[in-house]
């Protein structure tokens, strides 16, 4: 019987190996290593929180009941309906419980995170209301908590009502270390990604500096010369009086000349950035996911709070110039508050209004009212260094999305506001 057990072990945990290695994304991972955990656990629910070590939080990634995911998985671990497991009310409702490092899963860190299994009594928890948010995902005596370890760090763990360690520990292993490689390869990424797009924002910025400049070049000749023939043209006008054809062509040129005249005083304005290339219906919490941990790779001493309203799951846009976006807003925010001993930014999302709002505010202090009155024009820059193209290229991107793009001076620091057409924006309208 003993040799038997041991058999039917290896043969699960060698099923389990080939689940993990097949996995390519974090959201694989979860959707199709977690579920196999109800084999070896007799436990009735499971909550999985994932470490973010550039906000030093856990995000709430995925809640499954036992009966409702071996009902949709079938036996067929590789093969199964993920977005029915994904988007079952059991998981909808952990994961609104996550709006990111928010008091409740700061307690449930505090609580029951450690290097090693803790089992924690329900009664022994003081908080009145953790203890009401456990009774919801059904936990109703003892917690088991029990973490994903990968080159000694936590970098996960799961809430479950039982578990038979004994059988558990190979399991609970593996995973930890799959889960860790996962979270490596999507760093690497992002600094691959960070370093490219960064190359093509400097040959951009260097071609637009110099069509600018030369355009600048263009219309100070222009501008000159028009001077000279505004004026004399407008002697002509006392020549002319009594003719009224002369008169009516009189009035046209002058409208003419002062629209051209007008034009080389605008026409260092920056003009739109090619049309994105690439629309689709993108994961509005991934690209700000992205977009922070590029940035982090970079600077030191900056903590991030997300908030997105459960209402929001996906944006239509060109994925790689929103993740721009954010990055050059991140970027400006954390240079703007580089004297600060702690850098903060918090970001937003909301539907106001029948658009996706969203919100940036740092703690720099805000600029004074001449910056913020300049701040969106091409070559305007109060840094010693740098083009001055970073928020054009910003204002171009939101403009060709059919956005809008605001900038004030609030308590503590500056905040940036973008508001997007929602086209299929909210959850119901997928």
């Amino acid at each position: 019987m003993w040799e038997a057990r041991y058999m039917h072990k290896t043969e699960s945990l060698e099923h389990f190996l080939t689940i993990l290695e097949k996995s390519r994304s974090l959201k694989e991972l979860y959707l199709h290593g977690l579920p196999f955990f109800f084999e070896v656990c007799p436990t009735e629910r499971l909550l999985f929180f994932k470490f973010s070590k550039r906000k030093n939080c856990f995000d709430p990634k995925l809640g499954l009941l036992r009966s409702e995911t071996l009902r949709v998985i079938d036996g067929n671990y590789d093969h199964f309906d993920e977005e029915r497991l994904f988007a079952s009310e059991f998981n909808k409702k952990f994961r609104v419980l996550g709006v990111k490092c928010n008091d409740t899963v700061r307690n449930i860190v505090k609580i029951f995170v450690d290097n090693r299994v803790r089992l924690i009594k329900k009664n022994d928890i003081t908080s009145t209301k953790l203890r009401e948010v456990l009774s919801e995902f059904g936990f109703n005596e003892e917690i088991l908590s029990i973490p994903f370890i990968s080159l000694g760090e936590v970098v996960g763990f799961m809430l479950v009502d039982r578990c038979d360690m004994d059988k558990a520990n190979c399991f609970i292993g593996a995973f930890g270390c799959a889960l860790g490689r996962l979270l490596l390869k999507k760093s690497v990424d992002n600094l691959t990604s960070i370093i490219e797009s960064q190359k093509e924002e400097l040959k951009r910025s260097e071609a637009i500096c110099q069509i600018g400049k030369t355009a600048l070049t263009i219309a100070h000749e222009m501008k000159n010369s028009l001077v000279g023939i505004i004026g004399l043209f407008g002697k002509l006008k006392d020549k002319i009086e009594g003719d009224q054809k002369a008169v009516k062509y009189y009035q046209i040129i002058d409208k003419e000349l002062k629209k051209l005249y007008d034009f080389t005083l605008d026409i260092n304005k920056f003009s739109k950035i090619t049309k994105p290339r690439d629309f689709s219906f993108v994961d509005l919490e991934d690209v700000i996911d992205n977009s922070i941990e590029m940035v982090s790779a970079f600077a030191n001493d900056v903590s991030f709070s997300v908030s997105i309203d459960e209402n929001i799951d996906r944006v239509f846009a060109d994925k790689s110039q929103l993740e721009q976006v954010f990055l050059n807003l991140f970027k400006n925010s954390i240079e703007a508050a580089k004297d600060k001993k702690r850098i903060r930014i918090d970001v937003s999302a909301k539907i106001e209004d029948g658009r996706v709002v969203i919100r940036i505010k740092d703690n720099s202090g805000g600029v004074d009212q001449e910056t913020l009155k300049n701040m969106l024009k091409p070559f305007f820059t109060t840094k010693s260094y740098g083009t001055g193209l970073g928020l054009s290229i910003v204002k171009g991107i939101i403009d060709n999305h059919d956005g809008e793009l605001f900038f004030s001076n609030v308590e503590g620091g500056l905040e940036c506001v973008i508001r997007l057409p929602l086209k299929g924006g909210k959850k119901d309208g997928r």
